[in-house]
């Protein structure tokens, strides 16, 4: 969904200003904040338990666009539903890159975590491909549902990669 995040704003009602000024600022801060304190919780919790927490989070930012498009431009909670799906940003690739360092053998790191964050991207690079026709036919509210219960999968995965009771 990031790649139509501009044509969204627009769609929604927002001035290019206010994109500017809004949209790209309520990033950065929570995005970093995020990060630090994806770090201290996962190190409380271990790795697994965040990677579960932490994708919940992110699938309940989805839902946050989902209402945004309900509601249509309302200058602060664009600010907040940005500010949320960034803090679980930061939070998800904490425990994303922790997970990742775990998982690679200390003789071949440098190429293994390389390989696993080209295959992370995969799915997003091929999926914004085909998202713009996705919203023409659904509308917005729908293609955000539709992003939030496609996003369960890959969380159903954790069972297997990374399960809760595995406290590593």
């Amino acid at each position: 969904a990031t790649a139509l995040a501009t044509p969204f704003y627009l769609d929604m009602g927002f001035s290019k200003t206010q994109i500017g000024l809004v949209a790209k600022h309520a990033a950065l801060w929570p995005a970093i904040f995020g990060g630090l304190l994806g770090g201290v919780v996962m190190i409380r919790l271990g790795i697994n338990r965040a990677l579960w927490i932490f994708g919940v989070v992110q699938v309940v930012s989805i839902l946050g666009f989902a209402i945004l498009a309900s509601y249509g431009p309302v200058l602060w909670m664009l600010a907040a539903v940005i500010s949320f799906e960034y803090l679980g940003v930061g939070m998800g690739t904490a425990a994303f890159t922790a997970f990742i360092a775990r998982e690679t053998s200390r003789t071949y790191a440098a190429t293994q975590f390389a390989l696993f964050t080209a295959l992370a991207a995969l799915p997003r690079t091929f999926a914004n491909a085909s998202t713009g026709i996705i919203v023409e036919q659904t509308g917005w509210v729908d293609f955000f549902l539709l992003c939030a219960v496609l996003a369960v999968p890959g969380m159903l995965l954790l069972v297997w990669v990374a399960p809760w009771r595995d406290v590593k």
